[in-house]
């Protein structure tokens, strides 16, 4: 039997203790990729929450973007049409004037008579009180832009101050313009057209339709619904 201090047992203990931390490094290994393995198979099992749970959007607020926003009844034209017609209606001397609403404009129509002598583009005092009731009007509406288009019949006209009836046209809409402007509009709210005998109401084959044809419009136009 050899002493325990011999070379012999020194050189067997050191290889067994090698033995046993290579052993203990395996084991140490193996707990980690069992803990792993757990951990994947955890996730693989585990339920799906479903995509609204999961989903950032508020349901509020999307209900509340898709909703579309309501016109207010002053930005409507079908109020619009009301109002302009319940201020004509306190008019008593100008019953002839007449309001169309198409779309998102309104249009004020005045008949030569109310407004023109034949053949002139001066105003006639009496259209002076239904005037000023339109300027006032608009200048409460600030949303509205206007339009004055001057329109006459197929019969020339042809004199010293006008040649054709696009000059008369243009200047009938000009006096009222110019008039609206002199009662406090916004000159940038305003543009003018003339027609002549282009557009009529009706066909000119009688003197009434021609009368029906020689008129001024004022157009008052909305703006669009996501400017305003």
């Amino acid at each position: 039997m050899k002493p325990l201090g011999s070379p012999s047992n020194a050189e067997t203990n050191r290889g067994t203790d090698i033995w046993l931390i290579t052993l203990s490094d395996l084991l140490l290994l193996l707990v980690i990729f069992f803990v792993i393995l757990f951990s994947m198979e955890l996730q693989k099992h585990a339920p799906k929450l479903p995509a609204k749970a999961v989903s950032n959007e508020n349901p509020v607020v999307k209900k509340a973007e898709a909703t579309p926003t309501a016109l207010s009844p002053q930005s409507s034209s079908a109020s619009l049409e009301k109002d302009l017609a319940a201020l004509l209606n306190r008019e008593q001397n100008h019953q002839e004037v007449t309001v169309k609403r198409e779309a998102n404009l309104v249009t004020l129509t005045f008949p030569e008579g109310i407004v023109f002598d034949p053949g002139y583009a001066q105003l006639k005092p009496s259209s002076q009180t239904t005037l000023e009731k339109v300027a006032a009007f608009v200048k409460e509406r600030t949303e509205l832009v206007l339009e004055v288009q001057g329109h006459t019949d197929d019969k020339p006209i042809r004199n010293a101050r006008y040649p054709s009836n696009w000059e008369l046209s243009v200047d009938r809409a000009t006096q009222v313009a110019k008039t609206l402007i002199g009662l406090g509009v916004d000159p940038s709210r305003l543009s003018v057209k003339g027609f002549g005998e282009y557009r009529p109401l009706s066909p000119n084959d009688g003197d009434e339709n021609r009368l029906k044809n020689r008129r001024v419009e004022i157009q008052f136009f909305l703006p669009p619904a996501n400017s305003r």
